[in-house]
């Protein structure tokens, strides 16, 4: 009966585990992570990032002074209500975290786009859409960037 139990539990564990390898890699929020740059936007995307959510606004951006790119995730496309376009200059404070790829990838927690600073997501990193809010705008200049 024992031995029953160790090998029920040993499939059951594989197969738990065996699943786990098709799913993508989860990427979070880290404050300790977090950078600021400055670039030109060379690509806006939207896919599907998180398994039954909204696809996601994503931004391929340009440094200006390294010519690096950078992969940004905005927010879901739902609540994003600003008009991007290729060549456009952003602004971004992020999260950097790596996927494999080439290219650095950012989870935006703060964009200055045309004069504005949008807030995608607060001070910890959670975002501004969960329980249904909508981004916080401010019509800024100044280095509260």
């Amino acid at each position: 009966m024992k031995r029953r139990i160790n090998i029920l539990s040993l499939l059951i564990f594989m197969v738990f585990w065996s699943v786990s390898f098709g799913q993508k890699q989860l990427h979070y929020y880290n404050v300790d992570k977090e950078i600021k740059i400055k670039g030109t936007i060379q690509k806006i995307i939207i896919e599907p990032r998180y398994k039954n959510n909204s696809p996601f606004l994503i931004v391929i951006l340009e440094e200006k002074n390294t010519r690096r790119k950078f992969n940004v995730e905005i927010s879901p496309v739902r609540f994003f209500s600003v008009d991007f376009h290729k060549g456009a200059n952003l602004e971004v404070v992020g999260s950097i975290y790596s996927k494999g790829e080439k290219s650095q990838n950012i989870i935006a927690r703060q964009i200055r786009f045309r004069g504005e600073i949008l807030v995608l997501r607060d001070k910890h990193g959670f975002p501004a859409w969960r329980g249904g809010g909508m981004m916080h705008k401010k019509k800024r200049k100044g280095n509260d960037f």
